[in-house]
């Protein structure tokens, strides 16, 4: 009988085994692209553990840069400081791409199609493409009635970036980069094709949308004053994730999370022009 060989340990195993008998890692072989995740909660928890430890390196010399260059004013009212700020964010991003690759893909010798990097299970290009805008729809109708009801009530919270950000050229290639180019993507990678994927072969797809909903609302909190924009986020992560478990491909949640961010994009611009 062949030998297949653990992508963890690097010992080899019986072709027809189901999981290392030295390490215990599940062996991926013949595994297709939507069965369930292999990798654990742990991996989970270290993969974060990781994007936290990142945060820390990154935000902490970008923002003792951003002060520097600022000389004593407030960051947000100087163009090349604000910059550095919303540009250390980038690196973040990538902190997260790097985390959901090496705690799935690389640990146990996957495919990119386990972090969700596939062809559409249901339809084709105008399914993907309305379901897409249908996400869109749904997370601006979700943040409209949010909206709404907290105006209602007298509270209006701060957004997760400063007017000052649509002013002037360097913010705002940065948060065009940052929203457009890296979010999708890296997000999209992290929060649904791996924390999602991995939630959901424990939990089911309802536990596991909203939990890794929540974890993609507490990246985007920026200081006390956004703390409101948690529960419409959660929301909007959560219907994210519906949607790539109905197509299993990310294709679709990645689609509505460009879509969603350049109206974002576009409002903020035009209002601050």
């Amino acid at each position: 009988m062949s030998a297949l060989v653990c992508a963890r340990c690097q010992v080899s195993a019986f072709a027809d085994a189901s999981f290392c008998y030295n390490c215990g890692a599940v062996l991926p072989k013949g595994r297709h692209p939507g069965d369930a995740a292999v990798w654990t909660l742990t991996d989970i928890g270290k993969a974060i553990g990781v994007v936290v430890i990142a945060l820390i390196a990154i935000s902490i010399p970008a923002g003792a840069v951003a002060l520097v260059i600022a000389g004593g004013d407030d960051i947000e009212g100087n163009a090349a400081a604000l910059t550095v700020g919303i540009g250390a964010s980038l690196f973040l991003e990538l902190a997260l791409l790097a985390a959901a690759v090496q705690f799935s893909v690389r640990k146990y010798g996957l495919p990119l199609g386990a972090l969700g990097l596939r062809r559409p299970e249901r339809g084709g290009f105008w399914l993907t493409l309305g379901l897409g805008i249908g996400l869109v729809i749904g997370g601006l109708g979700i943040n409209f009635v949010y909206f709404v009801g907290l105006a209602a009530i007298g509270i209006e919270p701060d957004t997760d970036l400063p007017e000052e950000a649509y002013k002037s050229a360097g913010p705002l290639i940065a948060v065009a980069l940052l929203s457009l180019a890296f979010a999708p993507i890296m997000e999209e990678i992290f929060f649904r094709g791996f924390v999602f994927e991995g939630f959901r072969a424990r939990w089911g797809v309802g536990s596991a949308a909203l939990a890794s909903g929540l974890l993609f609302a507490l990246i985007h909190i920026g200081n006390p004053g956004t703390i409101y924009l948690i529960p419409p986020v959660v929301a909007i992560g959560a219907i994210f994730a519906w949607g790539y478990a109905y197509s299993g491909s990310l294709a679709v949640s990645l689609l509505a999370h460009f879509m969603f961010n350049l109206i974002a994009f576009t409002v903020g611009v035009a209002q601050n022009s």
